[in-house]
């Protein structure tokens, strides 16, 4: 199959920025997001970086989704410069 990374379309358009998203939301999945309050917070917004963060249960299951969606979009990345799809008169 040749290369489409430098072809341009909507619908490619549209398949570059679900991959783009859906690898920053992988990303994002790696980075700590959520830490407990404090056992006796002053006000709601008092964080304890000292106590663990709290993980989602299905952080694993949605790096494997978001893992998967990256591999099967991944045929489509952008790779340099688009090449017009109708060239302009």
């Amino acid at each position: 199959m040749t290369s489409r990374g430098r072809d341009a379309s909507k619908a490619l358009t549209e398949v570059r920025t679900v991959l783009s998203r859906a690898e920053t939301a992988r990303a994002r999945l790696d980075q700590p997001t959520e830490y407990q309050l404090c056992d006796e917070p002053r006000d709601k917004d008092d964080i304890d970086f000292a106590k663990p963060k709290v993980d989602d249960p299905d952080a694993q299951a949605m790096r494997d989704a978001l893992d998967q969606a990256i591999g099967l979009l991944d045929r489509w990345r952008k790779t340099g410069k688009t090449i017009s799809a109708t060239p302009l008169p």
